[in-house]
């Protein structure tokens, strides 16, 4: 390790976990799709049963019952990831350490425990700046975190190694506007 080398243990509190759970099935994976896809179906099918109201017995029913399928499950699963969101960030407190990341001139390690993974800089998938914290995806499915929500000296640090190292293509800086 170099003495340019920032080390910062990864405090996650719950709401940094939330901002970053609906981040990752919103924006990155894009499981938002398919919900939408099945719910559009649903509907279209149901405006078909509905113009058919009044030459058809029972269409009208037909239609209510599509699309309260179409507009229901897809609302099921956005509530049931919701709940699950809410039962894993309570583990989060913000008071433990739930890992060590260290940025250095060759790239990022993470440490947990025993668990040591090592990602050179042009391997790192993305790299997303959210509102409360910075999400660094070592490959398309696994990310690891650096709360943000104080933008300390080491966040701001961290953030700036990484614009040095990674294209325009791997970081993203997804805060709001007019924020620091």
């Amino acid at each position: 390790m170099s003495n340019k080398d920032i080390t910062i243990q990864s405090f996650i509190d719950a709401r940094a976990f939330s901002e970053f759970a609906w981040f990752d099935l919103l924006r990155v994976q894009k499981r938002w799709r398919r919900p939408a896809l099945f719910a559009a179906f649903f509907i279209v099918i149901a405006a078909l049963a509905f113009s058919r109201a009044g030459i058809v017995d029972h269409a009208a029913l037909l239609g209510g019952v599509l699309l309260a399928v179409g507009l229901g499950l897809p609302a099921a699963y956005f509530f049931a990831f919701h709940q699950s969101v809410r039962r894993q960030s309570a583990r989060f407190t913000g008071k433990e350490a739930a890992y060590t990341v260290t940025l250095g001139e060759q790239g990022v390690t993470v440490v947990k425990g025993k668990q040591t993974v090592r990602c050179i800089w042009r391997d790192v998938h993305a790299v997303h700046r959210l509102k409360r914290c910075i999400c660094i995806y070592a490959d398309a499915h696994r990310a690891f975190l650096l709360p943000s929500s104080g933008n300390s000296e080491a966040i701001r640090t961290a953030w700036a190694l990484m614009t040095a190292h990674l294209t325009s293509e791997q970081l993203f800086d997804r805060r709001q506007k007019g924020s620091v």
